[in-house]
């Protein structure tokens, strides 16, 4: 199975930052945090979660909270569209890849239930959300097996080479998240101010100063570095990476609005791509096409969703 698609939905809560808040409902004040499709999620179960990001800062804390409840309903639609499937995964199944996943650690990382337990744990998971992850992972790959065929794969290849050739492009950014803040007004603010940073670029301020101070980013630390990134991969949206894949290097864009926030993106270095064969990449072919296929799916069931935000 892919490992791309397993990280895919663990981070899948990202790209559905809106939610519809009912302040007003009935369930207000017991402990239910969010009905979806009739399914309740209990305020308790997203507590535990951000137990370990008790210490952060009120809007660092907020934006996690709702990361989290995204994560939740993201479980449930998708049990429910399993189930409705009638799509079983087996136990040997989930054994046989676990045991892959760990091998892949334990090859690169070293002990592998040890620093799986670790990275979990920083992200406020566990190894059961995990497991239930590669579940629906596996389960989607059986599901969408049939549109997977060599005829649908050669066709996806051809009119995605540009995925597959190894272009790339070394990136830096100053990111302004907009998820955190649930006011216009504040996103106003935001708007001005990635504005006013591109003004002071253009000055010659420093770019990589500006992140350090200015950027919501981890990569804030190293100056905006995110460094080379691909075309395909789910990780950047598709106003980011067709600005990025545009600009000269040691060029600034202008503000580039995300589903997460604005950002100035500069590029610092290129790599050219190369012809390749079919043959040759129909791995990665598969799995960017299954990555895609989840996508569409996700969004789907997320709009055809009642969901209400109770607390």
């Amino acid at each position: 199975m892919c490992k791309k698609a397993v990280f895919y939905l663990c981070a899948v809560f990202l790209l559905f930052p809106a939610i519809i808040c009912f302040p007003e409902n009935p369930l207000l004040g017991e402990n239910i945090a969010v009905v979806v499709n009739g399914k309740k999620i209990k305020k308790d179960d997203v507590d535990k979660r951000l137990n370990m990001f008790k210490d952060a800062d009120v809007e660092t804390y907020n934006a996690i909270r709702q990361e989290i409840i995204e994560q939740l309903i993201t479980d449930i639609l998708l049990e429910d569209f399993i189930d409705k499937q009638g799509i079983v995964v087996t136990p040997m199944e989930m054994s046989r890849e676990l045991l892959l996943i760990k091998k892949e650690i334990a090859d690169n990382e070293g002990e592998a239930d040890a620093f799986l337990r670790d990275m979990l744990a920083s992200i406020g998971s566990n190894l059961y959300d995990f497991e239930k992850t590669i579940k629906h992972s596996l389960a989607l790959e059986k599901y969408f097996k049939g549109s997977l065929d060599s005829q649908n794969l050669k066709r996806f290849f051809e009119k995605n080479k540009h995925f597959f050739n190894g272009e790339a492009v070394r990136v830096s950014h100053i990111f302004i998240d907009t998820k955190k803040f649930n006011s216009g007004d504040m996103v106003e603010k935001v708007a001005q101010l990635i504005n006013t940073l591109k003004s002071e670029l253009d000055k010659g301020s420093d770019f990589e100063e500006l992140a350090r101070e200015y950027s919501d980013c981890p990569s804030a630390s190293k100056g905006g570095d995110l460094g080379f990134i691909q075309r395909r991969g789910g990780t950047y949206d598709e106003p980011f990476l067709s600005t990025a894949f545009s600009l000269r290097i040691g060029k600034v864009s202008e503000p580039v609005k995300s589903e997460y926030g604005y950002h100035l993106i500069k590029v610092t270095g290129k790599k050219e791509g190369v012809a390749v064969n079919f043959e040759d990449v129909i791995d990665d072919v598969r799995s960017t096409m299954l990555d895609e296929e989840i996508l569409g799916l996700l969004k789907r069931l997320r709009s055809e969703a009642k969901i209400e935000i109770i607390q």
